[in-house]
């Protein structure tokens, strides 16, 4: 029977910055990554790109071709992990290799939700959220097709532009009243459909989809909540996505919403570990834990389990839901909460032309989310502020000028600011040079 000092199941940014972390605590230490994909692995926010043309495949590697044979990883290419026996910590693949090992690490990621849509069995439809899937979108959109994407999130909306580039006719339908719904706003995902709409996407918000008809091959008709029929040549599905959990779930591992972690990645399980698009995890602007399946925070949170499966004892600092993202030369970047549930957040808002908005969300004197379209040259500093939940009493007034920065600070809090910043780049650099 195979053993491993550390076994991985899953082979994105989670899996990949564990092992990252954990090489650099334990060069010697045996690895396993077992990756149900047939690619190493590769950026998965990159796959609409790849579609539109704007990247090759050698651009959607997340790291080179000998990385795992580098840094010592036995990866078992395929495999997909079908149980985990917590008591004897044992996993065993869907070809029935049992493997042995001493601590276990789960970044499982996310499945797309795929709705009880009547008619949908009888229909040919994509997803969008793997190589898989832009290589069978690649195939079927060779010649000009009318596509129908239901779902407006990141994922749809990604999905629509890298078929519009493709030359498709496009329409997206939502449920919801707005695109973007999550991670934007009313007046910025208004800009979006503005500029969507402007290249010839057809958006239709507040009405699902009903029932689906096959008409031959890969054709159907969709029929809206309204009665409206859109006939479709190409049907893909992004309404959601949701954290994958079967493995933690049948090991006995409290999942609620997502595999639950405490501040050192660590399950309930002695020695199991989880992180990334699966784990609920601290999030720092709601204050108590959730699933932010977002490709930095799946790396950061990788990055503190490796550590501590190596035999550190580093919490995890907690993140917050952050999207950055570009449509058709519009970029947006959200960070933090954007649609406040009451009026007890204060927000501070300005448009400007050519598609310009900025907004920040107040807590009392605590910066809470943020907002930007058009213009978004100064979001790192105020994301920044929102993750280290910093007091801006004295600055509210200027978060959202252009020039706004260290300046804005008192000379106290400046100098505190920038020596924290200097000690980190020497921090970073002594690591560097130590190689840890």
């Amino acid at each position: 029977m195979t053993a491993y000092d550390y076994a991985i199941v899953g082979n994105s940014a989670a899996a990949v910055n564990a092992c990252d972390a954990l090489r650099a605590r334990d060069p010697r230490g045996t690895v396993g990554l077992f990756g149900e994909e047939k690619y190493r692995c590769y950026s998965r926010p990159l796959i609409s790109y790849l579609v539109a043309g704007e990247i090759n495949t050698q651009g959607m590697y997340y790291r080179p071709s000998g990385y795992y044979r580098s840094m010592g990883i036995d990866f078992h290419k395929g495999v997909r992990v079908e149980d985990i026996d917590p008591k004897r910590k044992i996993l065993v693949t869907a070809q029935g290799e049992r493997v042995k090992w001493r601590k276990l690490l789960l970044a499982t990621g996310f499945t797309p939700f795929i709705p009880p849509i009547e008619g949908l069995d009888e229909v040919h439809y994509l997803t969008f959220v793997s190589w898989d899937d832009a290589k069978r979108m690649l195939r079927l959109t060779s010649k000009p097709v009318s596509a129908l994407v239901v779902g407006a999130g990141l994922i749809g909306m990604k999905a629509a532009e890298a078929l519009h580039a493709r030359g498709a006719a496009v329409t997206v339908v939502e449920k919801m009243e707005r695109v973007l719904p999550m991670a934007l706003d009313a007046k910025a995902s208004a800009l979006v459909a503005e500029r969507c709409g402007a290249k010839g996407i057809q958006v239709v918000t507040g009405e699902g989809v009903s029932r689906l008809e096959p008409k031959g091959a890969a054709k159907g008709l969709a029929v809206l909540e309204g009665g409206a029929e859109i006939a479709f040549d190409l049907l893909v599905m992004a309404v959601g996505v949701r954290p994958r959990t079967e493995l933690a779930e049948k090991a006995g591992i409290p999942c609620a919403a997502g595999i639950e972690v405490d501040e050192y990645q660590r399950t309930a399980l002695e020695d199991i570990y989880a992180a990334g698009d699966a784990a609920r995890a601290m999030d720092v602007v709601m204050g108590e834990p959730a699933v932010n399946a977002l490709w930095p925070v799946a790396a950061l949170q990788g990055k503190y389990a490796g550590m501590n499966m190596a035999g550190g004892e580093i919490p995890y600092p907690g993140c917050n839901s952050m999207n950055a993202v570009e449509f058709f030369g519009l970029p947006v970047l959200s960070a933090g909460m954007v649609n406040p549930p009451d009026s007890s957040y204060q927000i501070i808002s300005r448009q400007g032309e050519d598609g310009e908005y900025r907004k920040v969300v107040l807590k009392g004197d605590v910066l809470v989310g943020m907002l930007m379209a058009g213009k978004i040259e100064r979001a790192g500093i105020l994301t920044s502020l929102i993750q280290e939940r910093a007091n801006v009493r004295r600055v509210k007034n200027f978060l959202l000028d252009e020039g706004f920065g260290h300046i804005n600070f008192p000379r106290s809090v400046r100098r505190g600011r920038i020596e924290e910043g200097v000690a980190g780049l020497k921090e970073a650099a002594t690591k560097a040079v130590r190689g840890g």
